[in-house]
């Protein structure tokens, strides 16, 4: 019996080992030998499963993606959920990770320079949003208020998340411990606070 592939799981190693060298050389200098080192792959091996660097960059949008998408708690109301949200993506506890938030920031800027991965992080960056207005459509019904401008919300508490990100890896001084996750819900609740009541039908 021929033995099972491990395609797989050498591709997520290998994906992982491009944000580890992503986050301390950048997508410049993330070398394939610099990743097969990591991976404690060889260079021919990495090649064998990706063509090319951009191939492992392209997969590891997908990957961070896949990592990000949290579900809250069923038995949370509408608002919770939204808090559990933010909380998932900022909250700075054990289970943080910087490494991932500094190669989720690379990305962003590759994707300045490189039509691929412009496409691909636009693709997950407007499904993060599509989440994030179904989350924040919940939340203003439950209040009673009008929906229309529901994607707005979900994109300013969106463009916050991601300013955090940046300067928690761009000027990490800037940000005092227990300060982003906390701010951004703060600023959400005034977000939603601020919408009209829906009028009786």
């Amino acid at each position: 019996m021929p033995r099972p592939s491990n395609t797989k799981e050498r591709k997520i190693q290998i994906v992982e080992a491009l944000m580890k060298v992503m986050s301390s050389e950048g997508y410049a200098g993330a070398t394939i030998p610099l990743i097969a080192k990591q991976a404690a792959l060889t260079t021919g091996l990495v090649h064998y499963h990706f063509d090319s660097k951009q191939a492992i960059l392209l997969e590891l949008v997908h990957h961070l993606l896949d990592r990000a998408n949290i579900e809250p708690p069923e038995n949370l109301d509408a608002e919770s959920k939204l808090s559990h949200y933010i909380d998932a993506h900022l909250a700075l506890g054990p289970k943080a990770n910087r490494e991932a938030v500094s190669c989720w920031i690379n990305i962003g800027a590759e994707a300045t320079h490189q039509k691929e991965v412009q496409l691909a992080y636009q693709q997950a960056t407007e499904y993060q949003l599509s989440v994030l207005e179904g989350i924040v459509d919940e939340a203003l019904r439950a209040k009673g208020c009008s929906t229309k401008n529901k994607r707005k919300i979900a994109l300013g508490i969106l463009a916050a998340i991601e300013g955090c990100y940046r300067l928690l890896i761009s000027a990490p001084d800037m940000i005092p411990p227990g300060f982003a996750a906390p701010t951004v819900q703060t600023m959400a609740k005034g977000l939603l606070s601020a919408e009209e009541a829906e009028p009786d039908s």
